[in-house]
């Protein structure tokens, strides 16, 4: 009988690991940015959004944007664009947001980018995100620097070069963002922008793997059973496998059930590997569902 192996998570295409900031949660968001050590207006009104004191928190952020400050300017865009604590209106949301970008404010400039590049609100327009990206990313955000960089990867507002891609990558995996980190593992294994190492792959996938990013612990998974860039370990894909599988992901999962399935890096137990295909099939994964059709046609 021929033992099945395990099914590669393929090397994403560069388009889909563009970062998707447009569903962001006002919260979170300002606590990227809160933390100035002076008292003003913005950071009385993120103490005041945190304390749950939406009124005194919407006045103070308003009060900022009256006087220009950028960082009012996008929290009180934030909360138009998205309904957060006053009526839904994303016009005027993008016009604040806008003028936060306008001032200078990288994490609006990103912001602006990611709404042009995917058409939420305007217009789609590539160049448009493309410069704004560029403006966030020359202040070392590292959400721009990945998101310059999967534009020059694409060749999208911008000539196809995946030298610069490589260049902005980097800086954003320096500043250890595991999109980006997963981004250079791709990179490498396919020689796009450097010389093609299985070794510099599996390093940079094993950086965002480290990190909880699925994708990539997945993909250590399929490294360790294939031995490249890697000393091939079953055991050690196995670990990986369950780590990505537990949150479930699909793949991982499927993986799994493999590993259990033919007793490679754990002890086979069939039991175990038909309640990961079970979990992976229900989400839809093609390789799950055909793979329980076959052991319930043997049964």
């Amino acid at each position: 009988m021929n033992i099945p192996t395990v099914i590669k998570d393929p090397d994403i295409p560069l388009h889909s690991i563009t970062r998707a900031f447009v569903s962001i949660v006002f919260s979170f968001a300002i606590a990227c940015f809160a933390g100035d050590s002076f008292a003003d207006d913005f950071t009385d009104a993120v103490r005041s959004f945190k304390n749950q004191q939406y009124r005194q928190a919407l006045s103070l952020f308003e009060e900022g944007a009256s006087k220009q400050d950028p960082r009012s300017e996008y929290a009180l865009g934030l909360l138009y664009q998205n309904g957060v604590i006053v009526k839904k209106d994303t016009r005027h949301g993008l016009e604040l947001i806008t003028k936060a970008a306008n001032h200078g404010f990288a994490r609006a400039q990103n912001y602006l980018g990611v709404l042009y590049f995917e058409g939420n609100g305007v217009e789609q327009n590539p160049e448009t995100a493309f410069k704004w990206y560029g403006k966030a990313a020359v202040q070392n955000l590292p959400d721009a620097e990945y998101n310059l960089g999967v534009m020059y990867a694409q060749g999208k507002g911008t000539r196809q070069d995946f030298s610069e891609a490589i260049k902005w990558l980097r800086k954003a995996a320096m500043h250890q963002l595991p999109e980006a980190q997963y981004g250079l593992g791709v990179m490498y294994s396919r020689g796009l922008g450097v010389v093609k190492n299985d070794e510099q792959s599996a390093y940079w996938f094993g950086k965002a793997a480290r990190q909880g990013y699925l994708k990539a612990e997945n993909k250590m998974g399929v490294l360790y059973t294939e031995g490249t860039g890697v000393e091939k370990n079953d055991a050690k894909a196995v670990h990986w496998f369950t780590r990505a599988a537990e949150k479930g992901y699909d793949k991982a999962q499927y993986n799994l059930g493999i590993m259990y399935e033919s007793g490679k890096g754990t002890k086979a137990d069939e039991a175990r590997a038909i309640d990961w295909f079970r979990k992976a099939a229900a989400q839809g994964n093609s390789n799950a569902q055909k793979k329980l059709k076959t052991l319930r046609g043997r049964s």
